[in-house]
């Protein structure tokens, strides 16, 4: 079992079984759809994903699938969700978030995505966070932006769903990177500033 993470307004834990309808019913949106570039039915039935999550997640040292659902801390309706994918070498990985459409515009996934990222390179000593988006998807090339990921070039046309190709923007962030920022932050926040 993971552990829970923490925002200043979410509470992130492990997906669950229990989630699948809920996850189902936000994916499939004609609205989310829009920015995603997969088929229509890839969430079609929201359990059996959680059940293939379950059987390819790996365990301990070798677990590769790290995926979290958000709920506000006040509400109990899952707002979002988010993962971390390690592959090829354990200390890289993919980041993927989503948010349920009436909690967009909300900054939900800005905290979802920074929080991730922080467990990634402090929980597990990740070297790079990559992320691959639909250039279409502003919002979410703006919250990878916002949470310093550096645009490191386009994929044209390398996806094929929804009747067309897609071309992605990718992105990523390395732990040097994610350090100078915390150290950045955390020099501005203590450094006192001259009253007038």
């Amino acid at each position: 079992m993971l552990p829970e993470l923490h925002t200043e307004r979410l509470v992130m834990r492990e997906l669950s079984l229990e989630d699948g309808p809920v996850l189902q019913a936000f994916k499939n949106r004609p609205e989310h759809l829009r920015r995603q570039a997969v088929e229509p039915g890839e969430y079609a039935d929201g359990t059996s994903q959680v059940q293939r999550y379950y059987e390819h997640r790996g365990a301990d040292s070798a677990r590769h699938l790290f995926v979290y659902v958000a709920h506000h801390r006040t509400r109990a309706t899952i707002i979002g969700d988010g993962g971390l994918s390690r592959f090829f070498h354990p200390a890289l990985a993919s980041l993927g978030f989503g948010i349920s459409s009436e909690y967009w515009g909300q900054g939900y996934a800005t905290e979802i995505s920074s929080r991730l990222v922080e467990f990634g390179f402090d929980a597990l000593n990740l070297h790079r966070i990559s992320a691959d988006v639909a250039v279409e998807n502003a919002p979410c090339r703006r919250v990878l932006e916002k949470i310093g990921f550096v645009h490191e070039g386009t994929a044209r046309d390398c996806i094929w769903a929804q009747g067309h190709w897609w071309t992605e923007a990718k992105y990523a962030l390395l732990a040097r990177d994610y350090q100078n920022m915390r150290e950045s932050s955390r020099q501005f926040t203590t450094t006192e500033l001259p009253c007038g």
